[in-house]
């Protein structure tokens, strides 16, 4: 089973399962995520998003996006 894409037009919080991303926007986004490692034990992240799109080689859950102020 393909684990879904998170295509985003704006911010959002919430929770989504994802390999890959697109940032249909023109503007640099700030993304929350979390990896669940094979142990159980969770670690959290937050990634600057130019506009574009690009994947994660491991399933991650975003929890947030939100407008990043000034360049990556």
């Amino acid at each position: 089973m393909e684990t879904p894409s998170l295509v985003s037009a704006g911010e959002w919080s919430g929770s989504a399962p994802a390999k890959t991303y697109y940032n249909y926007t023109p503007r640099n986004v700030d993304m929350k995520y979390s990896y669940t490692w094979p142990d159980g034990s969770t670690s959290h992240y937050t990634l600057c998003t130019p506009p574009g799109g690009n994947i994660f080689y491991l399933p991650v859950t975003v929890t947030q996006l939100s407008w990043h102020e000034g360049s990556c």
